[in-house]
């Protein structure tokens, strides 16, 4: 993989969790799908609790971690770097781990709900 995509999707990790202290109180993960065609996410499945759901709304964060994951997908896609239109993130204790999935690993109810 190219080491410019690694370290800029390293950077941005880093960035949100220097901006959003929040992190730290959540553990959960969120999987994500685009479609071929789609410069944006077409599918989310969030695996919090609702007191994390909460957080992630009322902080912005939410927000913040699609924009990231859309503008993360993008670069993958232009860059013709797989897999790029599929993942998951993991969020525990402050930590964040993105996991990108080839398509046929992705649970089918979250490709169903992309249709």
């Amino acid at each position: 993989m190219e080491p410019d995509v690694i370290l800029l999707e390293q950077q941005s990790l880093d960035a949100l969790r220097h901006n959003y202290p929040q992190l730290k109180e959540l553990d959960g993960a969120l999987n994500f799908y685009a479609k071929a065609e789609a410069s944006q996410l077409t599918a989310t499945a969030w695996h919090f609790s609702e007191q994390a759901q909460t957080l992630l709304r009322q902080s912005g964060l939410k927000s913040a971690i699609l924009d990231l994951l859309d503008a993360l997908v993008a670069e993958r896609k232009q860059q013709r770097i797989r897999p790029n239109r599929a993942g998951r993130m993991h969020l525990k204790e402050g930590q964040l781990q993105l996991e990108w999935l080839h398509e046929e690993s992705m649970p089918e109810a979250m490709l169903r709900q992309a249709v």
